[in-house]
């Protein structure tokens, strides 16, 4: 269970899912497993912001990229 994903819309949902895995499909395959979402939130700026099992958390944007 993603912690928040309640309050995102069907559109940020699809958007955190898709570059979670173009994310993940970035990584080594010992990095994988940390890479599934455990909480996500919406920030000031509107950018579906994720964290991950390994702890890290990002931003993800529309145009498909991280930071």
């Amino acid at each position: 269970m993603i912690i928040g994903i309640e309050n995102l819309t069907e559109e940020q949902k699809k958007l955190m899912h898709r570059v979670n895995k173009k994310h993940t499909d970035c990584v080594g395959n010992e990095y994988k497993s940390g890479m599934k979402i455990t909480k996500v939130w919406i920030d000031e700026n509107n950018t579906v912001c994720v964290k991950l099992r390994n702890g890290e958390w990002f931003h993800y944007y529309e145009n498909g990229t991280w930071a």
